[in-house]
């Protein structure tokens, strides 16, 4: 191979790649990295935010090394899926906004969300998620998905593309072509999909097709195994799926993205490497994965000698950068707002409006909560979350205690219940009133059985689903049962309303419970 040659491959493969930095500093390493070339955008973890004015400054510094069309993103779909601080207005989670079903809201929120990630200098939030969520033992989408019918996730999927749109973002439908009917975790192992091709054209498809139809920048394709589609290769790395399916059936034009590579369910047969060359050969046009830095110099190396050796073939590599080419393009024509938008009182307004219409009360009587009421929440690290990476989080607890005086409050890991159980069950069965804000109970058999042997030890017992609404399937003819589908500032504030004052509920679930 020609130094020239492996030159200009190297060139075509940072065009490629969507890799991750260590810090919230572009430090020596980071800068070195940019600057050989070896990506050409970055996605932001936890790790890397602390705040609005480092974040610009952590952008600014990625483009004076990348280039002015460097390519920023970030999870960033509201709810518990969120990198940033609480300077920053945290949005309630796609299931919120789908159980308030205002969609002229969600779109209001897109737009105000755009404007607060353009004001970071963040490009794409990698949203909105298109998954119909109709299985109630999902352990990955869960508040992720707006709710359980194609026709519902499919209005508020426009929606949201079309508020991103007015707010100057790059709008990301996933995870192709559906994550909503799962009962495996794709960070962890391979889903497989038995679902007919009837089953995904009638329910998976839809809200992804109307998201392109609504004029979609990119699609997210995740980590299955779709055996209709293709019997043998996750969809990320599937041509059947990505170019027969995605671009030709799907009629997409856009940038085409992968899930995170580093994920379980393609590393562990495929590793990052030969997993990157193989989701570019399918068709894909950018690799995406959280990793260290020497992970994406050895992506680029990979798809470098692929490019070089032909194995890549030089027309689709063309096409692939010709396409996200055009899309950096496209945001540099978008005006960047001021910092001060970010966390504005009208955003931080326009959160509480959608998360007060969100919650949900599953049983006939309004519920008005008196002083003296033991509360118990548990705590909210996810199974599967990097400590390191996680928001910080307003306790339900001590909200509800400065609106209301408490009896107690105690904030409890589900793994630590056996030992507390012994004081804490007489004490629930002396008090006249017991709040309990669980998180995701039907995934942890231990929060499970603390919830239900609570209720059951208390004379009235009220139960709040901060997460997941399957949760309320747990307490059914046991507690007064609420959802706030979200543990977001606005959430806690509008849940906490809703007990203190008893007022009215307005939110309908958007998913069927089990």
């Amino acid at each position: 191979m020609t130094s020239a040659k492996a030159s200009s491959a190297s060139l075509l493969a940072r065009e490629l790649v969507i890799a991750s930095i260590p810090g919230p500093t572009a430090d020596g390493e980071t800068r070195r990295f940019l600057a050989d070339g070896c990506a050409s955008g970055i996605c932001l973890y936890g790790r890397n935010i602390t705040g609005p004015e480092q974040t610009l400054s952590l952008t600014d510094a990625l483009r004076e090394v990348g280039g002015p069309d460097f390519l920023v993103s970030a999870d960033l779909e509201g709810g518990y899926v969120w990198r940033l601080r609480p300077d920053a207005t945290h949005w309630p989670s796609a299931m919120a906004l789908g159980a308030a079903n205002r969609p002229d809201l969600t779109r209001l929120i897109a737009h105000a969300a755009a404007r607060e990630f353009r004001a970071m200098g963040i490009d794409t939030p990698f949203a909105p998620v298109a998954d119909v969520s109709d299985h109630p033992r999902n352990p990955v989408i869960g508040t992720r998905a707006f709710g359980g019918t194609a026709k519902h996730v499919a209005q508020h999927v426009t929606a949201t593309i079309g508020g991103y749109r007015e707010g100057g973002v790059v709008s990301c439908v996933k995870h192709f072509p559906g994550h909503g009917n799962t009962d495996t975790d794709s960070h962890f192992s391979l889903p497989i999909l038995n679902h007919s091709i009837e089953r995904l054209n009638t329910v998976d498809l839809v809200p992804f097709i109307a998201g392109i139809r609504a004029g979609a920048d990119m699609v997210m394709v995740s980590h299955l195994l779709v055996r209709c589609l293709d019997p043998d290769t996750p969809s990320s790395l599937s041509a059947r799926i990505i170019n027969a399916l995605l671009r030709v059936q799907c009629k997409f034009q856009g940038v085409i993205v992968t899930d995170a590579l580093d994920m379980k369910a393609v590393t562990d047969t495929y590793g990052l490497a030969e997993a990157s060359v193989l989701a570019v050969m399918a068709g894909c046009d950018l690799v995406a994965f959280n990793g260290t830095l020497d992970d994406g110099r050895a992506v680029h190396a990979a798809l470098a000698g692929a490019i070089a050796s032909g194995r890549l073939p030089a027309e689709q590599i063309e096409a692939s950068i010709g396409r996200t080419r055009a899309l950096r393009r496209s945001i540099l024509r978008n005006r960047r707002p001021l910092l001060d938008v970010v966390g504005s009182e009208a955003h931080q307004a326009l959160a509480l409006q959608v998360a007060r219409l969100a919650v949900t009360s599953f049983d006939p009587s309004p519920v008005r909560t008196d002083g003296g009421a033991i509360v118990v929440e548990f705590d909210p690290r996810l199974p599967f979350a990097d400590p390191n990476v996680r928001p910080p989080y307003r306790r339900f607890a001590t909200d509800y205690a400065s609106r209301l005086p408490a009896q107690e409050t105690i904030v409890i890991h589900p793994h630590d219940w056996p030992a507390q159980a012994e004081s804490l069950v007489p004490r629930i069965r002396a008090s006249g009133t017991v709040i309990i804000a669980t998180r995701n109970a039907w995934r942890d058999p231990q929060q499970a059985l603390a919830l239900t042997t609570i209720c059951k030890a208390s004379g009235r017992a009220v139960h709040v689903a901060m997460r997941d609404p399957q949760d309320t399937a747990l307490t059914d003819g046991m507690a007064h049962r609420f959802a706030t589908y979200s543990d977001d500032p606005s959430s806690i504030t509008a849940i906490v309303d809703v007990l203190t004052t008893g007022s009215v509920t307005t939110g309908r679930c958007p998913v069927s419970l089990s």
